[in-house]
């Protein structure tokens, strides 16, 4: 079933909170993202370059959340490497499913099948669950914080995970639509965490999607036209942007200007958001594996944005980068505070 946003419960965090942003590390294989997918594209030699990276991290004292999928949670060296980082508390691990390499293996490999929204609900469950196991595997303790492979989320995803013991979902990509090839649309949706159900429950911590512009406030309305095919076709979304309308702009280092970084953290952070996301995939940082990266000078300037964005969010925009869980254990102490009956429960 899809997700709407009327099903969830948007929590307005204090205006008195300093902001805070936390990085989230998609932890995957290597793959071509052109090709159909493979169940044997299982490669995880990225694993082996995070380190250029998580140096920089450390700097900022940032503890990352690397959500892992199954061939990270199954390569003795990945684990082996997350498991010092999580034990020294350098890092957090959790769930990242990509439902072609995660068994059981009895679906159709296809595109619309990559996003485990699509799937029988009892199959994703049982792939959620055999994640849960094997990342359970690589720190001794039960991942509670999850992110579906292409933000591909839906209610028998967030079922499985209530069902699974997980305490967060970080897989909706506001005033963003994925239905090109079958995946979810997540327009209407905003940047506030959410409660998906009950107040006090399972925890929505959406992956951070603004606008920045002269015309921003229209963004949210204006975003399933920016997606539609003839728009794309005529670059008017990039036009849009060039001449300082109206940008949308993931919070990603992979594909993004420093600008429109800064223009879209400044703006939110205006408008009185306290929480974002900064995001980017493993095998991004190893050079040649993504479009974002093809040689190690492109990938060395990404490591460059990386440090910039979060010089700016914390210089400039006096905010702070935290752990997954310290924000997570702030957002609900700030949201059920309004709830006294909650709290004493």
């Amino acid at each position: 079933m899809p997700l709407s946003p009327t099903m969830a419960t948007p929590i307005q965090l204090d205006e008195h909170i300093r902001p805070m942003m936390v990085v989230v590390v998609d932890t995957e294989e290597e793959f071509d993202w052109k090709a159909p997918f493979c169940r044997t594209a299982r490669s995880t030699m990225n694993m082996r370059e995070q380190h250029v990276a998580q140096t920089i991290l450390n700097r900022f004292n940032a503890t990352p959340l690397y959500v892992i999928d199954h061939p990270v949670a199954t390569d003795p060296w990945a684990v082996g490497w997350l498991r010092e980082l999580a034990a020294d508390g350098m890092a957090e691990v959790g769930a990242h499913l990509h439902t072609w390499v995660t068994p059981p293996y009895t679906e159709v490999v296809s595109q619309s099948n990559s996003y485990g929204c699509n799937l029988d609900p009892a199959l994703e469950r049982e792939k959620i669950a055999a994640l849960t196991d094997a990342v359970s595997a690589v720190t001794g303790k039960h991942p509670l914080y999850f992110r579906a492979g292409r933000y591909g989320v839906g209610h028998g995803t967030l079922e499985s995970l209530r069902a699974l013991g997980y305490r967060a979902d970080l897989s909706i990509a506001p005033h963003s639509s994925f239905g090109i090839d079958g995946g979810p649309s997540f327009y209407g949706w905003c940047n506030d965490p959410v409660w998906h159900g009950e107040p006090g429950g399972l925890l929505g911590l959406p992956v951070t999607t603004g606008f920045a512009g002269t015309i921003k406030g229209w963004g949210p309305a204006i975003a399933p036209l920016l997606d539609a095919p003839t728009m794309r076709s005529l670059r008017i979304p990039g036009g849009l942007a060039k001449i300082g309308l109206l940008d949308r702009c993931r919070l990603t280092i992979e594909g993004v200007p420093t600008e429109s970084l800064r223009s879209t953290m400044r703006s939110l952070v205006r408008c009185g958001h306290r929480f974002m996301t900064l995001n980017y995939h493993s095998s991004t940082i190893m050079p040649g594996k993504t479009k974002y990266a093809v040689n190690i000078t492109e990938r060395d300037a990404l490591l460059a944005k990386l440090v910039e964005t979060l010089e700016y969010f914390c210089d400039d925009l006096g905010g702070r980068v935290v752990s997954v869980s310290t924000a997570e254990r702030e957002i609900r102490h700030s949201a059920l505070n309004k709830f006294p009956a909650l709290m004493a429960g």
